[in-house]
């Protein structure tokens, strides 16, 4: 059996024509949106652990600032909640909740081109170690501020695509 399929091929090449008919061009391709924001955004000066996990995940995917011709202002709020007790009503579980408000405009004009808000949770396992618990609640707002820098990169870009 040959794993060459004509018909996949043939529907491969209808969809790829398809796409660039309607105007279709890739984020991340050679003259994708994606490139025009690289290594050009700058970001809003981290403050907290939080700030600085944030700011790390969005240059992670950006890259850092070297040519800035766009500022991105951030605002990271987080609120903790317990969800699970055990039948001594002692809490074993907490919920971390977050939401990013951001700005992305042009340094040279002011204008804002994308601005938006993001929501994300994480969760972590309480613990009698104190070392332990205080290593999942960290990894627990890491886990929280990567997600949300990658829900606010998504949506720059898709705006920047949109743009284009």
């Amino acid at each position: 059996m040959s794993s060459f399929n004509r018909r996949t091929f043939l529907c491969s090449a209808a969809a790829i024509a398809a796409l660039a008919g309607c105007g279709f061009t890739p984020l991340y391709g050679p003259n994708g949106a994606a490139n025009a924001l690289r290594d050009a955004v700058e970001l809003t000066t981290p403050v907290t652990r939080e700030d600085y996990a944030f700011v790390r995940a969005v240059e992670g995917q950006l890259g850092a600032a070297r040519s800035a011709r766009f500022s991105l202002d951030y605002a990271l709020q987080t609120d903790e909640s317990t969800i699970g007790l055990t039948r001594t009503q002692e809490i074993n579980r907490y919920h971390v909740a977050g939401t990013a408000t951001y700005t992305l405009s042009d340094i040279t004009s002011g204008d804002v081109m994308s601005s938006g808000k993001v929501t994300a949770f994480s969760a972590y396992s309480a613990s009698e170690s104190t070392f332990a618990a205080r290593a999942a609640t960290r990894d627990a707002y890491d886990r929280l501020m990567v997600q949300l820098a990658d829900k606010t990169v998504a949506q720059i870009l898709a705006v920047a695509g949109t743009q284009k």
